[in-house]
């Protein structure tokens, strides 16, 4: 792995995060420190902005508690933490008329060991959370980086590790992973940035407060009622692409400052079959509503003068979805299909489409729900964030 370096405002963001860690460790088990090299994967938007290479470096900082008690012991007693990290992407060089610049983020992580070998563990780990910035999208200082419309994006990040111990305290460790950012539609344009990254690593472990793990599991419990069911109501905002295509015809003086926040939203009902208490399958059916067709209209009529085109802002959909447990949460994933949707010619990826979910069971309220979602369209094109609200009924 190339050496790496940082920048001395890139020192000074490492002290600064250590700092706030450190602050967070008092009752931590772990304090882990990743480096690594990391290359934006080759699309044609960040080649038009960045012809030559697109690897920089990256630090990251984390701590972590481990985790016991039946509800771990489903997942295998996971470590549960959280973490900072500075990218230094503002070291790339870019074409001119375009720039980008450095990231910061703040992120939840879960990471689980699946290989025990003497010393030598292997396991996966999933990061998510936000990431500030620089050097945005603007029509005339920056109008060459489409990648993120705003100062603010979702950071996710995911993958393996090899880590060995080499002494009672300290571990030592190698890691690949998918890092991914995105703005969700919040903020246009919305390419977003894919990233691999390749880490050497190092975690002390702390000691302090130790979570023994139970021996009873109740995973295998018979639950009261494996069949349940929910209703819910769920809405966001979304900023149509297809504007933004359509305004790039116009000189740039004649482009809006800034973008429509269109209410996308759904209504629905949901029947699941939970066979025990980690996870559970079912379908759920929903009635989605788009307020932005207008917009898709005008702008469908810059870029496709001569194809046919239709329009509805009702787009019902079905989806079969499998859920996850851990207390008073839940986290699944959705696979669909529209029954029917008409969004014209830019805006349409097709009738399948995907949701990741997690939802939150307040002990309160223990049969009602808040949760977000994200709607994704050919696994790979963030359509907006539904915030949702609802009744579980049958949950036990």
């Amino acid at each position: 792995m190339k050496v790496l370096l940082l920048t001395s405002r890139g020192r000074a963001m490492v002290i600064l995060l250590v700092s706030l860690l450190v602050s967070l460790s008092s009752s931590a088990q772990e304090i882990s420190i990743n480096v690594s090299r990391q290359v934006l994967t080759n699309t044609k938007y960040i080649t038009a902005l960045i012809p030559g290479s697109r690897a920089y470096n990256a630090f990251d900082a984390s701590v972590l508690w481990n985790t016991g008690g039946n509800d771990a012991a489903m997942y295998g007693f996971p470590r549960l933490g959280m973490g900072v990290s500075y990218s230094a992407l503002g070291a790339l060089d870019c074409t001119d008329g375009g720039k980008i610049g450095d990231t910061y983020s703040f992120y939840f992580i879960l990471m689980r060991d699946l290989l025990h070998l003497g010393p030598v563990t292997a396991g996966y780990n999933v990061q998510a959370g936000a990431a500030l910035m620089q050097n945005h999208y603007d029509r005339f200082n920056n109008p060459l980086n489409d990648l993120y419309g705003g100062p603010l994006t979702f950071h996710f990040k995911s993958g393996l590790y090899l880590q060995a111990t080499l002494a009672e305290r300290w571990r030592i460790g190698a890691e690949v992973a998918f890092k991914h950012n995105s703005a969700a539609r919040l903020f246009i344009p919305n390419r977003g940035l894919n990233a691999m990254a390749y880490s050497i690593s190092t975690a002390y472990m702390l000691g302090g407060r130790k979570l023994t793990p139970e021996a009873k599991n109740n995973a295998a419990k018979a639950l009261d009622s494996p069949l349940r069911a929910a209703v819910f109501a769920a809405g966001g905002i979304h900023r149509c692409m297809a504007e933004f295509e359509a305004d790039g015809k116009l000189p740039a003086s004649e482009r809006p400052e800034s973008y429509t926040p269109w209410f996308k939203g759904s209504i629905g009902i949901e029947g699941v079959w939970r066979y025990c208490r980690k996870t559970s399958t079912g379908l759920q059916l929903e009635l989605h509503y788009l307020s932005n067709t207008g917009a898709l209209r005008r702008s469908d009529k810059v870029l496709y003068p001569k194809e046919e085109r239709s329009y509805s802002p009702w787009a019902p959909g079905i989806a079969v979805i499998q859920d996850f447990y851990l207390g008073q949460f839940s986290a699944g994933v959705g696979l669909g299909a529209y029954l029917f949707r008409q969004v014209g010619v830019h805006e349409d990826h097709g009738r399948l489409y995907q949701k990741v979910n997690f939802r939150y069971y307040p002990s309160f309220l223990p049969s009602f729900f808040a949760g977000i979602s994200l709607r994704v369209h050919e696994f790979s094109r963030a359509d907006y964030f539904e915030f949702s609200v609802g009744k579980a009924f049958g949950r036990n």
